[in-house]
C-alpha cells in the first residue's frame, strides 16, 4: 500500500534542523554523545523525570501534534524501550531496595507514549510496539492497517539508543541516540511524499546499522529507495512518483 509522509521530524545530538540531517546523510555515522533534546513542548515538571529516551520520543512527536486531531491513531515504537530506567530498577532490585512508583511508571514500554495522549487530550487508538531488528518496519505496516481501514493518517514515533551498562555485550547493531516522528496520510495532500513499503525472503548477512540509522541516513538523503537486511528479509522503502 502507498501512503503519502506529510511530515517527518527527526532529532539526534547536533542534528535537529533537515540541513544538519541532510549533511549527516552524504556519510551517515552513529552519533556518541550525552546530549539530550529540550523537549520545550512538555510542561517542565513532566520534562524532569524524562531520562533521553523519553525526551527524545516527545520531542518529535510534539512537532507534529498540530496536524493531528484527537482521534488520529499514534504508534510508538523502540527496540529496547528505555533501557536505562529499566538497568535502575533491576540494579535496586538486586541490591534489595525499594522501587522507585515514578520509576517503575515511566519504565514500561508505552510510556513515552501515554504521556504523549495525555498533553495532547488524544483518544485515539495507540499501541507501543518492538518487534527487535524489524521494528520499525512492523510500527510502518501497523501504520498501514489504520490507513487501510479508515484512519486518514496516522502518527507514528520511532525512538532508540545504543545498549549501554549491564546490557553493552549484547548489542548486535549499530545505533546511536536518534528518534523521527512521521505523519503518514492514506490520501495525497500537497507537498507530501508518496512512499511504499514491501519486503521479501533474503539469505543475506544483516545490515550492521540499526533500522532506524540507515532510515534516517535515506530519507535525509532524498536516495529513491532504502534496502535493509534483518530477520531473514529485505525490507525496501521507495519513494514514488505520484502526483499531489
Amino acid at each position: 500500500m502507498v501512503v503519502w509522509v506529510s511530515e517527518a521530524r527527526a532529532w539526534a545530538p547536533g542534528l535537529e534542523t533537515p540541513a544538519a540531517w541532510s549533511a549527516w546523510s552524504d556519510h551517515p555515522q552513529a552519533i556518541v554523545s550525552d546530549e539530550r533534546p529540550s523537549a520545550q513542548q512538555v510542561p517542565a515538571m513532566t520534562r524532569r523525570r524524562l531520562t533521553r529516551w523519553g525526551r527524545q520520543a516527545l520531542e518529535v512527536a510534539g512537532s507534529c501534534a498540530a496536524r493531528l486531531d484527537s482521534n488520529t491513531p499514534v504508534i510508538f515504537s523502540s527496540r529496547h524501550g528505555d533501557t536505562q530506567r529499566t538497568l535502575g530498577l533491576l540494579q535496586s532490585l538486586a541490591e534489595g531496595q525499594p522501587l522507585s512508583p515514578n520509576g517503575f511508571s515511566l519504565s514500561v514500554h508505552n510510556s513515552a507514549l501515554g504521556l504523549f495522549s495525555i498533553l495532547h487530550k488524544l483518544q485515539s487508538a495507540s499501541l507501543a510496539l518492538a518487534a527487535g531488528r524489524e521494528t520499525l518496519a512492523q510500527a510502518w505496516l501497523e501504520a498501514i492497517s489504520h490507513l487501510a481501514t479508515g484512519a486518514p493518517r496516522v502518527l507514528l514515533v520511532h525512538t532508540d539508543e545504543p545498549l549501554a551498562g549491564t546490557y553493552a555485550p549484547f548489542t548486535d547493531e549499530i545505533d546511536m541516540p536518534a528518534s523521527i516522528a512521521l505523519v503518514l496520510e492514506r490520501k495525497p495532500s500537497e507537498g507530501a511524499v508518496a512512499v511504499s513499503l514491501r519486503s521479501e525472503p533474503s539469505s543475506a548477512v544483516a545490515d550492521k546499522h540499526s533500522m532506524m540509522v540507515a532510515f534516517l541516513g535515506w530519507w535525509f538523503s532524498f536516495s529513491p529507495s532504502l534496502h535493509y537486511n534483518a530477520g531473514g528479509k529485505t525490507w525496501c522503502w521507495e519513494r514514488l512518483e505520484h502526483d499531489t
